[in-house]
């Protein structure tokens, strides 16, 4: 019972951290005199609030099945209601508000800190898991940044850093295969259908955030 309970305040919770998080973004999203969003009023948000809701019941179902401890299932939560927004700020505005990536570094080390506090031995066996993926994603995206002469966006690397953080080794290295390869399938059709130039830019972020929920079905 205490499983179901958990699901279903996971699903009622999620659109009401996007609400959180979206407030957030909101100094960076709209300038004076603009309109402020109003959340889950577009296609585009709907639709990814829907697929964060599957993907969470994916991972709660791991969960239940003992797959991934309790902790890991805490950040993998926050880090997908965080990606539903980052997500849509991205295809609206081409942007990756500093001040969630601030606030989600902060709730980082209060997660992983009071749960030290009440089992210190889970938190240290997630620890190497949770370095590799911050390598990982410190390795790859800094690394492309710099040898793309600063192409790729900001914004992007400083994400992936903090997606390594809550998604750990065990989830971000297929999370940002699958998002890499849709990227590139996406990139081709267009080019193909010459709704794009090789000089055009798109926008990254709603790719990850489609390799993350891939990843959150695949268990």
């Amino acid at each position: 019972m205490e499983q179901y309970i958990i699901l279903a305040g996971g699903m009622a919770g999620l659109p009401l951290l996007y609400y959180v998080f979206l407030w957030l973004c909101v100094p960076a999203l709209c300038e004076d005199g603009e309109e402020k969003p109003k959340p889950l009023r577009s296609l585009p948000e709907l639709l990814a609030m829907a697929l964060s809701e599957i993907a969470f019941g994916a991972i709660w179902h791991t969960w239940r099945e003992g797959s991934i401890s309790p902790l890991i299932l805490c950040l993998l939560y926050v880090m997908l209601a965080a990606m539903t927004v980052f997500c849509v700020t991205d295809y609206w505005q081409r942007l990756v508000p500093n001040r969630l990536l601030a606030v989600l570094l902060m709730m980082f080390v209060v997660i992983m800190g009071l749960w030290g506090l009440w089992d210190r031995d889970r938190v240290l066996a997630a620890l190497p898991s949770v370095l590799l993926g911050f390598t990982f994603c410190f390795l790859c995206f800094g690394l492309g940044y710099f040898l793309s002469r600063k192409n790729m966006g900001a914004g992007d690397v400083k994400l992936a850093l903090v997606m390594g953080l809550y998604l750990t080794g065990n989830y971000v290295v297929a999370a940002v295969m699958y998002g890499c390869m849709a990227a590139a399938a996406f990139s081709l059709v267009q080019l193909a259908r010459k709704k794009l130039t090789r000089k055009d830019k798109i926008p990254f972020v709603p790719f990850l955030y489609m390799g993350l929920i891939i990843r959150y079905l695949a268990g």
